[in-house]
């Protein structure tokens, strides 16, 4: 399409670029505006079309993606409660340095426009846009907070679709109609279309179906019996109860701890007295609500009473805590594991969770597979253990990797779930990875409470409502000191609690086993689109070869 209109002056290109920014930001929790996501790069991309050098194109890209970072993601840096310095300015570096890792698809956008042309570019954008979100999701630098898929959690009808998909399918369809509306302003600045005539109106009503389609699809699943909520297509159900001690993530590692759990324990009690024979089956309390190894050695006492109360309450305990494992032989440590001051000896921490059932045998825990960068491990630590010296000391911080996915089974009732450990929730090929596994439900425990009344826990809470849909599985989400809720298989929230408050929850769910087509089948898209970038990249990178052959061949003759 080449350039828009004359060059422009650097104001109005800013202007537009910081339009993008805001419109991006906007559309994501708290704020119940995802449709600015479906045109909210559409600034950008005029701005980028009027501009031949890549460089001077990604510093627009930078000024939009920072703004979106800004409003998205402020509260990385906890600025409105605990002031820890490592996490302001952890915060302050995601804000400022995250938006480079979109020059990655921008940057590839720009290659393609340059070698193969416009529109080509134009039409393979949403499949190097996936590409690059699947790609970012896969390794320890990841941050997949921010896939425009996760823009759409307040319309659970438009989202439906994504049992085949996954939240990839959301994002390629955000780019389609940034794409189609970019395609219209480019026609109408360009004088291809024109106010009022019957070509313009045809391309209006494209877009206004594109728009619509998913959500019409949504409103007949979701108006299908099944889908009803009072529904129970396999007959199997498990009552689980939250409990939401609101204990302040800030000073719980520089207590006793002892207080913590007898106040988990007490809050339980009256959980089981309120409802009487309508007990929980299984009790889940939150991310590191236990802040002692309750499976070490020194700790037995502490799980022979946790046995106890759970053969007397007559529900299993589902817990966070931290897990030391110590290596007595140092040369099967991990490079990234700690040091014992003095001796020398070689253990690692793991944020874990553990199920306590109702009856006497083995327990099993599960540690945190994937970690927030910096802030709970340091990417690649292994092979970097130079920079240990960044670690976050709030808590134990410095985690290993847990070494598998685990499926808890309850004795008791035969159910089987898992536990995904806060941040591990944004990642939506490992979570379905459990399912797989043979999860009846999956259970998210997490500590949100890190900063205060900032938009961190609305969009965690959000995020989980697609996991949910993803696999059709009923999520418990049981929080520190919130949000706790309860969600269903088609992404509607029950028994929502608010942040900073005590709260106990009961809820019968359901028990379900079948496997939508992306519980089975995964990340598909990401990996189709992967394909066709490197393929179209493979494509520039010939034609350049070509060229330079032929201006050989030219010299020579």
């Amino acid at each position: 399409m080449g350039d828009l209109s004359p060059k422009r002056e650097h104001a109005p290109r800013l202007a537009l670029s910081v339009l993008s920014g805001l419109m991006l930001g906007l559309s994501f929790p708290p704020f119940p505006l995802g449709i600015l996501a479906c045109f909210g790069l559409v600034p950008l991309l005029v701005v980028i079309a009027g501009v031949e050098r890549p460089r001077t194109a990604l510093r627009y890209v930078y000024v939009a993606l920072l703004v979106f970072h800004v409003i998205t993601v402020n509260w990385t840096g906890g600025y409105a409660h605990g002031n820890d310095p490592y996490m302001m300015i952890a915060g302050a570096v995601t804000m400022l340095v995250h938006p480079l890792f979109y020059f990655i698809p921008f940057g590839i956008f720009l290659f393609i426009r340059r070698r193969l042309g416009e529109p080509l570019a134009l039409g393979v954008f949403p499949f190097i846009w996936v590409a690059y979100e699947f790609s970012h999701s896969l390794s320890e630098w990841s941050f997949p907070w921010l896939t425009l898929g996760n823009s759409q959690t307040y319309d659970i009808a438009r989202v439906q679709f994504i049992t085949l998909t996954g939240v990839f399918g959301i994002s390629f369809w955000i780019l389609l109609m940034n794409i189609a509306a970019y395609v219209f302003v480019a026609g109408l600045l360009g004088q291809k279309f024109h106010v009022g005539s019957a070509s313009t109106a045809a391309y209006l009503a494209v877009i206004a179906l594109l728009y619509a389609l998913p959500a019409v699809h949504g409103s007949f699943v979701l108006s299908r019996p099944e889908s009803s909520p009072d529904t129970r297509t396999n007959g199997s159900t498990v009552r689980v109860g939250i409990v939401q001690a609101n204990v302040d993530p800030w000073q719980k590692w520089n207590q006793s701890g002892y207080g913590t759990i007898r106040l988990y324990q007490d809050m339980t009690d009256r959980l089981m007295d309120s409802l009487g024979e309508n007990r929980p089956d299984i009790v889940v309390w939150p991310e590191t609500a236990l802040p002692f190894d309750v499976l070490g050695s020194m700790n037995s006492e502490l799980l022979a009473t946790l046995r106890t109360n759970s053969t007397r309450w007559g529900a299993g305990i589902l817990t966070g805590f931290p897990r030391r494992v110590a290596y007595h032989d140092s040369t099967t440590a991990p490079r990234s594991a700690r040091r014992e001051k003095g001796t020398g000896a070689r253990y690692d921490w793991f944020n874990a969770a553990v199920f306590i059932p109702t009856v006497a045998g083995d327990v099993r825990w599960y540690g945190k597979m994937k970690m927030v960068p910096f802030a709970e491990r340091i990417p690649y630590a292994g092979a970097f253990s130079i920079f240990d010296f960044l670690r976050w000391d709030v808590g134990i911080g410095g985690w290993q990797i847990g070494p598998d996915t685990t499926v808890f089974v309850d004795p008791r009732t035969g159910a089987r779930f898992n536990s995904i450990i806060c941040y591990e929730s944004t990642y939506p090929g490992f979570v379905t990875a459990f399912v797989r596994k043979g999860a009846e439900f999956l259970t998210l425990v997490t500590v949100d409470s890190w900063w205060d009344h900032m938009s961190g826990a609305y969009q965690h809470q959000q995020i989980a409502i697609l996991r949910a849909i993803e696999n059709r599985r009923w999520l418990v989400r049981c929080a520190v000191g919130g949000i706790s809720c309860y969600i269903d298989p088609y992404g509607r929230v029950y028994d929502r609690t608010e942040l900073f408050t005590k709260a106990t929850l009961s809820r019968t769910i359901e028990r379900r086993t079948d496997l939508t087509h992306y519980s089975r089948y995964g990340d598909w898209l990401g990996e189709i689109c992967v394909w066709v970038s490197l393929t179209l990249l493979a494509a520039g990178a010939g034609q350049i070869f070509l060229r330079k052959k032929r201006a050989e061949q030219w010299q020579n003759n």
